[in-house]
């Protein structure tokens, strides 16, 4: 085990005089304390205790520390800007590292820790999503040095004394100076009672010492981030939300007209609200079309390219990079960018790049999800100046030139599809990367009475996530994910000696659909699904997109023996989640029997 150093130390101290009041560093107990990642209008009940030591631990500086046990909680509810905090305080954003190596002053860690383990770790502990830090905090790696030992507190009182902090008492605050009070005092101490005395602190967060959910009434059942989000008024969108969640590229396929770019730019409407400047306008900044061309066949018209004609190499920018960049910049909302008609060109030409590093996805504890870069770093002088000219943001710029460019994980790619003669089909190689909602049917009625398409708001957190692979969320949901392997495993053994059989891929993207699909466990009159039928829609639905959409070609590939197999197979599974008397009406049985219908001709495919 190792611990920093006390010179780290210091040098976090000095790095968050001008940034990190008090308030902040009490603001950042509070979230410490409340056990769960944070959500707007969430209560939350808050050990005092444990805010109390943490803030003793951090900046008493006696050998021996106060410790609470007072058995009080305090209750908090997080207003809906509550993640700006930092950002409106001091006269810059603070160093996430200084922040976090002042906070684990006196923690141990594995020999092998890294800065990223570090992030990771704070985010963690202190409930705020890696996309939030992002957003909060300066976020530039910092040296820090690691000894085998715990300095002692009068080694540390020495060294801040040096650098003009007031160490008469043993209790120090956030601006080098010294406090009578206990930090973890909450009626005096100067970090959480200023919390109490501010009223600008309401802006961010209310702090009760009583439970006002049970004197005012009681509308939220628990601190699950579930329960932040009203699934309902999405429920008729759920397919296409919990479709992107489970997987930032969705194709949508359907006849010409039947609104599928449309759709994309109100998903994209929807994460703002009703009546805002990009609620109300044509193109919201979160919304990007590119229209495929039939002549693409790299992909220099999105990405760019490096261009000699001035004499020295300059990288010509592509609409699909300068939106990536965009998409970073506002780490906390959804960017949707719509590749219209995407078979009009042979996709594994133009979008090589993509569909290789939307394979690369890892999901890191946090809920960061990173991907290999789509634009390699190279150290040469067009490089750096393409980085400059994409950002102005510093943070971002360097990450650019330390890593790459990569995709980040608000990035949302949304394919529509028309096919026909005048266009490509498919290669496996493409369907197994995106999820597929076909979009054929229509109601002339629709949207008459409205200007846009009542979604609903929608949170980030419906539509970014945070899981990649099935093991991401199968410990949290293993009885959930069991019945979705015993309904798989039943349709991959009838598939079983066919180039259609799936593998882990498509099994991973079954358990994060069916999974992110739960909280929708109403339908839009009210009526409650009962778990398993929630299952069993998901998985209806997931069969469509994953396993049917693979399936064609001539009666010698595709017999009528298999897609009668596969119909008997999959009602049996879907039977036995939800009983005769709650059977559902099958997408996936529908579709195979239009499927068998075109094979009389002596050719199937899933598309219409």
């Amino acid at each position: 085990m190792k611990f920093i150093s006390v010179k780290s130390v210091v040098e976090a101290y000095k790095g968050f005089q001008d940034c990190m009041t008090n308030k902040s560093w009490g603001y950042l107990a509070l979230l410490k304390g409340c056990k769960n990642r944070v959500c707007p209008s969430v209560p939350y009940e808050v050990d005092l205790d444990e805010v109390s030591n943490f803030l003793e631990d951090i900046f008493n500086l006696s050998q021996t520390k106060k410790k609470y046990k007072s058995g009080r909680t305090l209750h908090v509810v997080f207003s809906n800007k509550w993640d700006k905090y930092f950002n409106d305080q001091g006269k810059h954003l603070p160093n996430i590292y200084d922040v976090a190596i002042w906070a684990y002053r006196r923690n141990s860690f594995e020999d092998n820790v890294t800065k990223e383990d570090i992030l990771q770790r704070f985010a963690k502990e202190f409930n705020i999503p890696l996309n939030i830090i992002s957003s909060s905090f300066n976020t530039r790696t910092k040296e820090t040095v690691f000894t085998d030992s715990l300095y002692s507190e009068s080694v540390l009182k020495s060294e801040l004394k040096a650098i003009g902090v007031d160490v008469s008492k043993e209790n120090i605050d956030a601006k080098k100076g010294s406090v009578v009070a206990s930090p973890g005092e909450i009626s005096r101490g100067p970090f959480v009672q200023t919390l109490y005395a501010g009223l600008e602190i309401t802006d961010y967060v209310l702090i009760l010492q009583s439970d006002y959910l049970s004197l005012y009434g009681n509308t939220v059942k628990s601190n699950n981030s579930i329960d932040c989000i009203n699934y309902k008024k999405s429920s008729n969108y759920r397919p296409y939300i919990t479709a992107i969640k489970s997987k930032p590229f969705l194709l949508l396929a359907g006849i010409s007209g039947t609104g599928k770019s449309r759709i994309v730019r109100e998903l994209a409407r929807a994460c703002w609200d009703e009546g805002s400047t990009e609620y109300n306008a044509h193109k919201p900044k979160n919304f990007e079309m590119i229209q495929v061309k039939p002549n693409w066949h790299d992909s220099t018209e999105l990405m760019g390219y490096i261009s000699r004609v001035s004499g020295k190499p300059t990288y010509v920018v592509g609409h699909f990079l300068k939106f990536i960049v965009r998409a970073w910049e506002n780490p906390d909302i959804p960017y949707f960018l719509c590749l219209d008609e995407m078979n009009l060109a042979p996709v594994e030409q133009y979008f090589a790049e993509y569909l290789s590093v939307i394979e690369s996805r890892k999901s890191h504890e946090g809920g960061n999800v990173t991907t290999d870069p789509i634009l390699e770093k190279v150290d040469e002088e067009w490089y750096f100046n393409l980085t400059a000219s994409l950002t102005t943001v510093e943070d971002i710029r360097m990450r650019f030139n330390e890593e790459g460019i990569c995709i980040p994980q608000n990035f949302i790619v949304i394919g529509t599809v028309n096919m026909d003669e005048t266009t490509f089909s498919f290669s496996r190689k493409v369907l197994d990367r995106a999820m597929t909602i076909e979009m054929n049917e229509v109601d002339l009625y629709a949207g008459l009475d409205s200007k846009y398409e009542r979604i609903g708001k929608l949170n980030s957190d419906m539509l970014i996530g945070t899981a990649v692979e099935g093991v991401d969320i199968y410990a949290d949901n293993e009885e959930v994910c069991n019945k979705a392997l015993t309904y798989l495993q039943a349709v991959n053994n009838v598939l079983d000696g066919t180039p259609f059989k799936i593998a882990y891929r498509a099994r991973n993207e079954f358990l994060l659909y069916v999974v992110n699909n739960l909280p929708y466990n109403t339908d839009e009159n009210g009526n409650d699904f009962s778990e398993d039928e929630v299952i069993a829609i998901a998985l209806d639905e997931i069969t469509s997109m994953k396993i049917l959409s693979r399936i064609e070609g001539d009666d010698t590939k595709v017999k009528h023996s298999l897609l009668e197999k596969l119909i008997a197979t999959i009602e049996t599974q879907l039977l036995a989640l939800t009983g005769e008397d709650k059977k559902i009406e099958s997408v996936s049985i529908a579709k195979l029997k239009e499927m068998q219908e075109r094979l009389s001709s002596g050719y199937t495919s899933f598309w219409s």
